[in-house]
């Protein structure tokens, strides 16, 4: 499904249509020629990259920030396909609309989850030129214990409880203590940017829905084959993640031959948010070599 791409009246803001029922929030930062489309984590929007977008050299760099289907200010439809590869779809057609070739594709937890989908998606079709690098920051990639948050949208009545009667703001901020190990990254401004995504009507239908689709996928169908994305991969990882654990870095970095890996220290689940312009620096670096 190929989509189009329209800009929002008087904004930096546009939308790219899917379907007739699912619209793509997305915005775009710089002019340069080197493209970048940045894929946000569960229950989160483009807003996680609000520190790290304004690093980049805007003469040299054209970001494209999605909302994911679901999240943010993107449709929300009261149906079951928000599992990672429906999610990876939408990203392959986003990147043919707009005309994007070699794009450095950047993902963060479960968006580098559809990240790494995207490269496998884009290496079986024979699309060498759709991804030109893959950058994951402490990205899912393996089965492992979900977070609590996670657990709980599992249970009807509890999530229910939860969305309803627990402020957003609340779930906000326990989230974000339990993701970030540098807590002078939780400001209000950060509290209040993820609480006015994550309030929006939908979203309780969404959350429970994409963690269903975790729940039942087949997860070889995830797992495998990492090893074919031929993509030159950069791996970031905060050591003291408690999402994702350390060893999926480096069962990654080893499945992936010829990946880079850097590990930050004092650093939780969102280095690009914990630490910005460390990450930055490093992303630059990889791109430059």
């Amino acid at each position: 499904m190929a989509g189009t791409a329209e800009e929002k009246e008087n904004t930096r803001a546009y939308t790219f249509r899917y379907s007739p029922n699912v619209s793509i929030n997305y915005e775009i930062d710089g002019h340069g020629e080197v493209p970048l489309v940045f894929v946000h984590g569960f229950a989160a929007s483009l807003v996680t990259w609000h520190d790290i977008r304004r690093l980049f050299p805007k003469d040299r760099f054209r970001l494209f920030l999605l909302d994911l289907k679901g999240f943010g200010f993107s449709s929300k439809p009261q149906d079951g396909s928000y599992s990672l590869f429906d999610q990876a779809d939408i990203v392959i057609a986003f990147i043919r609309a707009l005309g994007l070739s070699n794009t450095i594709l950047i993902g963060h937890s479960f968006g580098g989850s559809i990240a790494l989908q995207v490269a496998l998606k884009s290496t079986r079709n024979h699309n060498g030129s759709l991804i030109g690098r893959l950058i994951l920051l402490n990205s899912a990639a393996y089965p492992q214990q979900l977070p609590l948050l996670m657990r709980i949208l599992r249970h009807p009545i509890l999530s229910s409880f939860m969305m309803r009667l627990c402020p957003a703001r609340l779930i906000v901020w326990y989230t974000l203590i339990r993701v970030f190990r540098n807590r002078k990254a939780i400001t209000t401004a950060r509290i209040s940017r993820y609480s006015n995504c994550f309030n929006r009507r939908g979203m309780a239908h969404v959350l429970i829905r994409s963690v269903e689709q975790l729940a039942v996928v087949d997860r070889e169908g995830i797992t495998g084959g990492y090893g074919a994305i031929k993509v030159p991969v950069l791996i970031i990882w905060g050591k003291e993640d408690r999402i994702t654990e350390l060893w999926q870095a480096h069962r990654l970095h080893a499945e992936i031959v010829g990946s880079h890996l850097e590990l930050l220290d004092e650093c939780g689940h969102n280095p690009h948010e914990e630490y910005p312009e460390k990450t930055c620096s490093l992303i630059l670096r990889f791109i430059g070599d």
